[in-house]
């Protein structure tokens, strides 16, 4: 008895898993949600989601859809903080003698730098020299550094760290 395919392996015995990896990937960085990428190419999001785990090319193309979008949003952001010129088309319809005419309007603009765009590529591309909390951050590294401070979580073993508990959390 032959061996039963997967749809994964179906689409690379009938030759079309390139152009179906294409297709996800596109519809990943154009922010398709899962369930609708499954529905778009006739699979249950449970089956997908087994076909990610199984075939790592899969997967990939939803990593390099999602990077694509990242690269997307990063450009759009730039755009914004540094300004940019766009074009505004505008139709006009005037009444003559003759009947109606229309006109077809472009206007030239120039969007100006915006300011939260800027501060935030700043503090992500070159860190807290940027941040507006930048001197609270360096005063508390300096009481890390000196051992005046120690910072733990809520999963940190804070017996053995000599914390003493204020105040008891519920248990769940």
């Amino acid at each position: 008895m032959p061996k039963v395919l997967d749809t994964y392996q179906r689409w690379e015995a009938d030759g079309v898993l390139d152009e179906r990896l294409k297709s996800i990937q596109d519809m990943v960085a154009k922010r398709i949600i899962q369930k609708e990428i499954a529905k778009a190419i006739n699979l249950s999001e449970n089956t997908l989601i087994k076909l990610k785990r199984a075939h790592p090319r899969l997967n990939q193309a939803f990593i390099n859809g999602d990077e694509e979008l990242k690269s997307k949003l990063m450009d759009a952001l730039f755009q914004r903080a540094v300004g940019m010129e766009y074009e505004e088309l505008q139709t006009i319809i005037e009444e003559t003698s003759s009947g109606t005419k229309k006109r077809l309007v472009k206007y030239k603009k120039r969007a100006l730098p915006d300011f939260n765009a800027i501060k935030y590529l700043l503090i992500i591309k070159f860190g807290r020299d940027f941040n507006e909390r930048k001197e609270e951050i360096d005063i508390m590294l300096k009481r890390i550094e000196k051992g005046e401070e120690t910072w733990i979580n809520e999963y940190s073993d804070e017996e053995t760290l000599g914390v003493v508990r204020i105040r008891q959390q519920p248990k769940k």
